[in-house]
């Protein structure tokens, strides 16, 4: 049962001493790493920096527990706090008590779809979220999150919204920009880019952090109009339930379904990218459902906002060293005495914000990904046009509008891709041994008598009238004098539904009534289960059902079926292949 229940205890099977010492050095290097991160995120979120802390404990020890990758670092993440402050943001003012009763609920709701989403077994829904729209809709949030950081970086007043409105809202204010904080957030800037390039492995941002306090405090920054934040709540808050009245939840509820939908794919991304068949445990989707979800559950009792796996903190997470998601355990004991016994500090060191957003700007640069953009422009111009859409569509109507966007872009170009799938005439190369595209090899070479395509796609409702318009234009180009033989390679064609099935038989007897002999070669099981289940069970025999294309032209050409009984066999009312 605990195997079932508790799949992450599996890692501790053979746990050694050995394996203990890397989870302990990663888990420090993460808490050293997620305590600015966490901070920072929330602030993104319009939430106080102490959620973000709240989010970096209980949550990843549930992921902890129930999780199957051992190579994910579970938390705050830069998109889903965008994705937050624009959700909430029309119901209530940022920072607002209202504003920060809503994130909590938000939170508890995340997890509930993702357990919803798992108890239903909807794991295959990130699967929609294709790369072009990744591409774009994380290229586009990085520079709307860039653009919600100019409040800190420039100290003046923004109002939330498009980043062409930041834009314009800037540039009205230039008179007012405190240049004392620009000074400190240029400071930060080079120095998290001049760390970027040293080799040695630091916690650079913890260190800039540090520093900043430090001169903070020494040199009163307030006093010189600098934003801080002076006070940090010591501990961790009691556990309360989030407002669960009826108009919360459906305000609340396109924005968590956004979260929910966006945590998952972009945490099951990195678990399958970085899968290795030796693992001990392969990654369940349906399970990491649970996991994502019973975590954002737990932190909406601590007030954490939510969570799901960060890709630079995962990689990260696995460069120190993780071998068990007990690293994560560790990291989170850590992140914890700082919230009982150093927040104090904050008090006497006030903490520039100028310099979080620093960490946020740095952290997210690389989410805009110029290089792929280029790489879907040179090899696919259709996928690019999508990734484009999506970018745009994002940056002018909003995080959530524009991945809807996207999703709905790939989702049309699915159903376009199977509605005109691809559908080729064949001819013969290597003396008859092969059958290759007659517009991709030249040596092919077609026979007057019998014309053979092959249709690579599943045979159903949508692409019917497709499948009957190509074949009966090839079949109008040839000589009616000559052509005898219609042979179908339905090689590529893995299922028929019932409206394929009385397509195809049209198609036969629409032949059988101009004379031509229709056959069907290259049929895989489940679609010779389908057609012997079907009205075409009468029409299937040695003279019409072949092995290969190769068996009918030398059926045409001797009478000779050599395969008749393996092009035949069938399991009548199963899918067995």
């Amino acid at each position: 049962m605990w195997r079932n229940a508790l799949p992450g205890l599996l890692w501790l099977e053979n746990y050694n001493r050995d394996t203990f010492k890397h989870d302990v050095f990663s888990g420090l290097t993460i808490a050293v790493m997620l305590i600015p991160q966490g901070m920072a995120y929330a602030i993104v979120a319009g939430l106080p920096p102490e959620y973000g802390l709240y989010a970096c404990i209980f949550p990843p020890i549930m992921y902890a527990l129930l999780g199957t990758s051992n190579k994910i670092s579970i938390g705050p993440v830069a998109l889903d706090s965008i994705l937050i402050l624009n959700g909430l943001s029309l119901l209530a003012d940022p920072g607002s008590d209202n504003y920060l009763q809503l994130a909590v609920t938000l939170t508890l709701m995340v997890g509930v779809i993702q357990i919803g989403f798992g108890v239903i077994r909807f794991g295959f829904i990130a699967n929609f979220l294709s790369y072009p729209v990744i591409v774009g809709y994380t290229s586009a949030a990085a520079l709307i999150i860039i653009g919600s950081q100019m409040e800190n970086m420039l100290g003046i007043p923004l109002e939330t919204g498009s980043i062409f409105y930041l834009v314009t809202q800037i540039t009205e204010q230039v008179e007012q920009w405190h240049w004392l904080t620009i000074a400190v957030g240029l400071i930060g800037l080079a120095f998290m880019r001049i760390s970027k390039k040293i080799t040695i492995q630091l916690p650079f941002a913890l260190i800039l952090l540090i520093i900043g306090m430090l001169i903070s405090g020494i040199f009163d920054a307030q006093h010189y109009g600098i934003d801080v934040v002076a006070y940090i709540p010591q501990g961790i808050p009691s556990l309360a339930m989030p407002d669960l009245s009826l108009n919360t939840l459906s305000n609340l509820l396109p924005t968590a379904l956004t979260v929910a939908l966006m945590g998952y794919a972009g945490s099951m991304s990195i678990c399958k990218s970085q899968e290795k068949p030796t693992d001990k445990i392969l990654t369940r989707p349906n399970q990491e459902l649970y996991a994502i979800g019973f975590a954002n559950i737990v932190g909406a009792m601590i007030k954490a906002f939510p969570v799901s796996a960060s890709f630079s903190r995962s990689a990260a997470f696995r460069e120190a060293g993780a071998k068990t998601q007990l690293s994560a355990i560790i990291s989170a004991a850590f992140i914890l005495l700082t919230l009982l016994f150093l927040t104090p500090v904050f008090a006497s060191f006030p903490l520039p914000k100028a310099l979080l957003s620093c960490i946020i700007i740095v952290s997210v640069s690389s989410l805009f990904q110029l290089s792929q953009m280029k790489e879907l422009y040179r090899q696919r111009k259709r996928e690019f046009s999508i990734m484009m859409a999506t970018f745009i569509g994002t940056l002018i109507l909003g995080v959530q509008t524009g991945l809807l966007v996207g999703i709905t872009l790939s989702i049309g170009m699915v159903i376009y891709n199977t509605a005109k799938p691809h559908m080729t005439e064949l001819g013969a190369i290597q003396d008859g041994r092969l059958f290759r595209n007659i517009n991709r090899f030249n040596s092919a070479q077609v026979r007057p008598d019998a014309l053979i395509f092959r249709f690579d796609a599943p045979l159903y409702f949508a692409n019917k009238d497709y499948f009957v318009e190509k074949v009966y234009a090839w079949i109008k180009r040839r000589d009616p004098e000559q052509l005898k033989y219609v042979i179908f390679n339905a090689e590529s064609v893995n299922s028929m539904d019932s409206t394929g099935i009385n397509t195809l038989h049209q198609v036969i007897q629409n032949c059988e009534g101009s004379g031509l002999k229709f056959i069907i070669t290259n049929a895989i099981g489940p679609v010779r289960d389908a057609l012997n289940n079907s009205s075409l069970q009468s029409y299937l025999s040695p003279t019409t059902m072949f092995s290969t294309v190769h068996d009918a032209i030398m059926f045409i050409d001797s009478g000779v079926n050599q395969h008749a009984q393996e092009a035949l066999q069938s399991n009548k009312g199963t899918r067995k292949t």
